[in-house]
């Protein structure tokens, strides 16, 4: 069974104000009582656009007659930080969120089509392996369980993730309009860093990817 690799121990980089922990570092966030210190990337402060107006507090939209399970269909997930706060402008913590999604991917959960992790969300366009028999929200939960508990004890962030996640289902093989639903969020998601003009190109970004191809 592949070993999830080390998470690194509390970044220096961090600066606590009251209850909260404020992060500086690579496309960070700058304000007047944190300031990056890194010797070893260079720094560009930008701040995101992103509000709770994008990620509205939302109804139960998942269908009754559905069941979330099995590989044949992909599904484009977007995941907040807790209280939207930018903890994915640290290294170490993006580091291991990424790490986190690509162990599962080898342990054959999950085919990765493509991921980016803002500084204060993740997406992900993914679909289930042949051998994983649960749910989506067993999935996302088993995730958010781990990756919390790491951030715990590296990071001294208690709660990592909002409660809930946003999903939307892409059903390649029973819809027409599949393929080009699936090229059209992969682009999305890819060249998000790019909206926010953070990089000029996805490329760049150093917190996005495509792994598997996608299933056109």
């Amino acid at each position: 069974m592949p070993k999830r690799p080390r998470t690194m121990k509390r970044n220096r980089m961090a600066e606590t104000r009251g209850n909260k922990i404020q992060w500086c570092g690579p496309f960070g966030y700058e304000d007047e009582n944190c300031r990056a210190r890194s010797p070893n990337a260079p720094h560009r402060f930008v701040t995101t656009d992103i509000t709770m107006n994008q990620f509205p507090q939302r109804k139960p939209l998942r269908l009754k007659t559905f069941d979330y399970k099995g590989p044949d269909d992909v599904y484009f997930i977007t995941v907040c930080a807790h209280d939207q706060q930018p903890f994915f402008t640290n290294h170490d913590l993006a580091a291991m969120v990424i790490n986190e999604i690509k162990h599962r991917r080898a342990l054959g959960e999950i085919q990765v089509y493509c991921y980016c992790l803002m500084p204060d969300h993740l997406h992900l366009l993914f679909s289930f392996g042949m051998k994983y028999n649960k749910t989506l929200q067993n999935w996302v939960s088993a995730f958010k369980r781990f990756t919390t508990r790491e951030a715990k004890a590296a990071f001294c962030i208690s709660t990592l993730w909002q409660r809930n996640f946003y999903d939307h289902v892409i059903r390649c093989g029973r819809s027409p309009n599949g393929p080009n639903e699936l090229t059209e969020k992969a682009q999305y998601i890819l060249n998000n860093p790019v909206r926010q003009m953070m990089v000029a190109s996805w490329e760049e970004y150093p917190y996005c990817g495509m792994i598997d191809v996608l299933p056109l």
